[in-house]
This record gives C-alpha cells, structure tokens and sequence, in this order.
C-alpha cells in the first residue's frame, strides 16, 4: 500500500521530480508535500480507485494526514469498494 500512495503522490506532484527520494512512513502528507486543494482532490479520488477502498469522509479528521503511515492505518479501516454499501437491505 505504501509504494501504490507513494505512485499516486509521485504522478500528482510531476513537477517535482526528486519527491520519490524524500518521502517516508513519516512525511506529512500536507506540510512536507504541500498539496494545494485541487491536488489533495485528486490524491484522494486516485487512492480510491487505485486502492479500491471508499473514504468515508464523515469518518475522515485532518489528523489522518499526518503521515502516509497514519493514513495507511485510517485507509485500512475503510471498506473496500468489492462490498456492497447497502449489505444489510439486501439481507
């Protein structure tokens, strides 16, 4: 999962072609590779669908971006886009 959140940063920020080397478990996803807003956007639509999890944004604090290692930890805790949403209806 690290190396696929690394991929997406990587294609996002091509203007900055030595990010791959500087970034670690620990860089923060805002403060060390400065997203803007448009970027951030596209970082999580690009983890969505790569990673084929669903972000429950109503789940989802400032605090999970403090690294790619606490954002790994809160994406592990999302469900997968293979499962229904609406489980319990069909039952």
């Amino acid at each position: 999962m690290y190396d696929q959140i690394v991929d997406i940063l990587c294609a996002i920020k091509v203007d900055q072609p030595e990010l791959r080397q500087s970034l670690s478990p620990a860089t923060e996803l805002n403060n060390d590779i400065g997203l803007d807003s448009l970027q951030m956007i596209q970082f999580m639509l690009k983890v969505e669908d790569q990673l084929n999890v669903i972000i429950d944004y109503d789940e989802f604090e400032y605090e999970h971006l403090q690294s790619i290692d606490t954002f790994m930890t809160f994406l592990k805790n999302c469900q997968s886009q293979e499962q229904s949403l609406y489980e319990d209806v069909q039952k």
